[in-house]
């Protein structure tokens, strides 16, 4: 929600920087401004990919290191997301997504807890994640 509000803003506020400047530029800018912010967004948001490895953003490692998947929402994400959140976890958070998925790192020598991961779709990841890890 915050970035469309962001997103819906950014036009004006550009026309009205660059109007002083010369009008032709401050409306060519005010409208590639937002399509350059909506590119952004989509080429930057991180991809899940399960193989042997599970891979999402910086995220790598390989599904027989990982225990069992799960489904988060509501006041469990909140908690696991903010007190709860373990120094030794690897995690892609994004704000705007209302669910994520903790998956436990079962390989002792891998110093990760665990590992959060925000997604659409988190009875779709999860089972992913455990079909593939067993």
């Amino acid at each position: 929600m915050g970035f469309f509000i962001a997103l819906s803003l950014s036009a004006p506020l550009v026309l009205l920087s660059l109007l002083p400047i010369s009008q032709t530029v401050a409306v060519f800018m005010a409208g590639l401004v937002p399509v350059g912010l909506i590119f952004l967004s989509i080429f930057s948001a991180p991809t899940i990919k399960i193989s042997e490895n599970i891979r999402v953003g910086r995220i790598n490692v390989p599904l027989s290191a990982l225990g069992e998947a799960f489904g988060l929402e509501g006041d469990q994400m909140k908690k696991e997301r903010g007190p709860g959140l373990s120094p030794a976890a690897q995690f892609i958070i994004r704000g705007d997504l209302k669910y994520m998925v903790k998956v436990s790192v079962k390989d002792p020598n891998d110093p990760t807890a665990y590992l959060l991961i925000s997604t659409r779709n988190p009875a779709a990841l999860a089972s992913a994640i455990n079909a593939n890890g067993s």
